[in-house]
């Protein structure tokens, strides 16, 4: 307990925010960089600009190629679903109820939320995946759209778990 009465796990802080959006800011320049290196050729030239070598490339192109966002929002889905699982539970132990029918017969056992979340979670991929082969910008949208709601339904347990904790 600190010296306010509140359970230091339960309080959300700006350093816990300021991490959690450095994290996702790395992602997505991990995998604009290494876009953007698949699409340049590597060359050598001389000081005149005419080219001296070129490095061989492989002939082998896949069928379709996946957006390289994908992967790095498959990871922050992980991420923000298991925000959720601790700042449920955070919640619920302060005395909050959980406001989701669906999650709520899954709430008071860790092991049966932590099943939800992980189901959610595959579902939600294979969707995304199945999505992008048709729509690539639709699959995207849809997986930032998921993770923004979840995102903000767990601050919002965090912010009820801290206003709860100082009763």
């Amino acid at each position: 307990m600190s010296h306010r009465g509140l359970d230091w796990r339960v309080a959300v802080t700006t350093k816990h925010l300021v991490a959690l959006a450095a994290f996702v800011a790395l992602s997505f320049s991990v995998v604009g960089t290494a876009a953007a290196g698949e699409k340049e050729e590597m060359r050598l030239a001389d000081a005149s600009g005419v080219i001296v070598a070129k490095v061989p490339r492989s002939d082998y192109t896949p069928a379709v190629t996946r957006p390289a966002i994908l992967p790095a929002l498959y990871v922050a889905l992980g991420a923000v679903q298991a925000w959720d699982v601790y700042s449920t539970r955070a919640a619920l132990t302060a005395g909050a109820r959980e406001a989701n029918p669906t999650a709520a017969p899954f709430a008071q056992n860790s092991g049966s939320m932590l099943g939800l979340k992980a189901a959610t979670t595959v579902s939600t991929i294979f969707l995304a995946e199945r999505m992008w082969k048709k729509n690539k910008v639709g699959a995207v949208v849809m997986l930032v759209a998921i993770n923004s709601a979840t995102a903000a339904v767990s601050m919002n347990n965090m912010r009820n778990a801290k206003k709860l904790g100082m009763r």
